[in-house]
């Protein structure tokens, strides 16, 4: 019993705070959101006004004389009705537009703050969620919160203004019949109270099913070429399946509180129209009512049982929006990387780069150390290499360069300022990457070397494109700079991909470049082409090359040979091969012989 009422007080606290997180986004539509308001409450009056002034005819009808007199009183009523219906109609309209202006209004503020939330996690947040998740709180839970906001808190605020006039004018009518009638709501919420902890639990847990469901549709579509190549489209299925089938099973869990709540509804109020209808019954043979007056009370009792029947769907909706509200402000309350653009300088670093004693292990894995005593020096215009077996830590020393994470001990410098100092977006205009798999945006060329320098104005791009050797095969290409490079750029080949990323570092004109194996998936022909336009890239900045193939660095001014996360040798491609034993050494031996 303890624990249930821990839990209903947990509910309550919620449920205010999901309340809170919704007028927060509606505040600044407020001169709409409360014309909106005023305009739902008049559409409901007129309602039981409707109702009212009907069952009043039909009453008139039914138990008086009918004659000359009551024809005319019945043809004004019809045309006060009609008049009633024609005024519910025109402020119905401006309600529905109000209330869609006002709360699509306030979602698309918070699509675009979850957006700018989750786009500006840090790496270390990011790599603890799976982008189907993110896509999904973006998408399904946003929407629930979308069906609350345009349609089930306006229905409930309509129903809780019809009830409350309904109420109102029957104990006007009969206060012993209405206050017995009326003996079953406390029941009812009661019952909402109960029901309603249970339901959202499950809601909720739905909600995180139906992610994991996102999560493979994403996985798949995004890795669908693997997917096809290894013939596991059953295998994916399989996959789709059982997370379907997890949230299908939750959902049905969820159905029998819902079922319950709503079955208890129909008994409830079947129930206590039997009793009020006897009672109303006994006070009219008593002539404690007049047929006109039970006329009237039958009617609007008729509106306050339909308007009770409509509160567990709508109830349930709410549980259900409650629980993707939880899950939205759980991403919104994460911490995000500062958004220093306004008071980020536009100078540009010379490139010196110092990493001192940095060792680093991922938030995830402390006990895995990835980097360990790592120390490197860069003067301005030099090209370091970093070679050595995957997961030697090469990658991970440019992510902590770039300030995705930052060092467990250790301290890294350019320009002799400590870069944790530094606005990242000081710092990240200044750097620039040309990864090994380039992953283009799906729209045109000119758009993707753009990304480099969003501002940057036609001439610029096409010189930006002709130093990356990439403007003669865009020449060719039937709508130039407009060909739409297709899903992740599936359209262009790897050597062109390449050279739009070229292109695209060379736009944005960083001081410090990081080539990340950035030719060795490409053919003769493309490296050839690749290689000359990241020379000319290379020219005037420092460059940290990470590499396999050793033909690539030759030319580097220091070679820092890694394994395990340490720097096991270093120096010119001379001076290593030339040391006796040297790993470097024989790596060159098996690849440059």
């Amino acid at each position: 019993m303890a624990e249930e009422r821990a839990s209903k007080k947990l509910w309550d606290r919620a449920a205010w705070k999901d309340a809170g997180f919704f007028l927060s986004y509606l505040r600044p539509h407020y001169n709409v959101f409360i014309p909106a308001l005023i305009a739902l409450a008049i559409t409901g009056s007129i309602t039981i006004l409707f109702f009212n002034e009907l069952t009043a005819v039909a009453g008139k009808g039914i138990g008086g004389a009918r004659g000359p007199e009551w024809m005319a009183e019945l043809n004004r009523s019809v045309w006060f009705l009609v008049g009633i219906v024609s005024v519910q109609a025109v402020v119905a309209f401006f309600r529905i537009m109000l209330f869609a202006k006002a709360s699509e209004r306030a979602l698309a503020a918070l699509r675009l703050d979850t957006f700018s939330r989750i786009i500006r996690l840090p790496m270390a947040t990011l790599n603890q969620r799976r982008v189907g998740e993110l896509a999904s709180r973006l998408a399904n839970d946003v929407e629930a919160m979308r069906e609350t906001l345009v349609v089930t808190i306006p229905m409930l605020i309509r129903h809780s203004v019809m009830l409350t006039l309904c109420l109102a004018l029957i104990l006007k009518m009969s206060v012993k019949l209405s206050l017995f009638m009326v003996g079953t709501i406390p029941v009812v919420i009661i019952m909402i109270a109960i029901f309603g902890a249970r339901i959202r639990k499950l809601t909720k847990r739905a909600q995180d099913n139906l992610a994991a469901t996102q999560v493979v549709v994403d996985e798949s579509l995004q890795s669908i070429i693997s997917v096809k190549a290894f013939r596991n489209e059953a295998y994916e299925l399989s996959r789709y399946d059982k997370n379907l089938s997890e949230y299908l099973r939750t959902v049905l869990r969820a159905a029998v509180p819902r079922a319950s709540f709503i079955a208890f509804i129909i008994f409830a109020f079947s129930v206590a129209v039997i009793l009020v209808t006897w009672y109303a019954m006994r006070m009219l043979d008593e002539g404690s009512i007049s047929t006109q007056k039970l006329t009237q009370f039958a009617g609007l009792s008729g509106v306050i049982a339909g308007s009770f029947m409509q509160l567990p769907e709508l109830i349930t909706q709410l549980q259900r929006s409650l629980g993707a509200t939880e899950r939205v402000r759980e991403i919104l309350s994460d911490q995000t990387e500062p958004d220093d653009t306004a008071s980020a300088s536009k100078e540009r670093f010379k490139g010196e780069i110092e990493m001192r004693d940095v060792s680093f292990a991922y938030p995830t894995r402390p006990e895995a150390i990835v980097l360990r005593d790592f120390n490197l020096q860069a003067k301005a215009g030099q090209r370091i290499a970093l070679v050595g077996p995957s997961g030697s830590g090469k990658s991970t020393s440019i992510s902590l360069l770039f300030r995705f994470y930052d060092p467990t001990t250790g301290e890294i410098r350019i320009d002799g300022q400590p870069i944790r100092d530094m606005s990242l977006t000081t710092l990240r205009r200044n750097l620039a990457l040309v990864p090994q798999e380039v992953l283009l945006f799906g729209g045109s060329i000119k758009e993707n070397i753009a990304y480099g320098k969003p501002e940057a104005t036609e001439e610029e791009i096409i010189s930006a494109a002709k130093k990356a050797n990439a403007h003669d095969f865009i020449a060719s290409l039937t709508d130039g700079y407009q060909t739409l490079v297709g899903d992740r750029g599936t359209q262009l080949s790897g050597g062109q991909r390449q050279r739009i990323a070229i292109a695209r570092a060379i736009l944005a004109d960083p001081a410090i470049l990081i080539l990340d194996e950035a030719t060795s998936s490409l053919d003769a022909e493309s490296e050839r082409l690749v290689q000359d336009a990241l020379d000319k890239l290379m020219q005037n900045r420092t460059s940290i090359i990470i590499a396999h193939r050793l033909s690539t660095v030759r030319r580097c001014d220091q070679i820092l040979v890694m394994s395990v996360g340490a720097i096991l040798e270093r120096g010119t491609h001379d001076e290593l091969v030339a040391k006796p034993g040297s790993l470097y050494g024989s790596l060159a031996k098996l690849q440059l012989e």
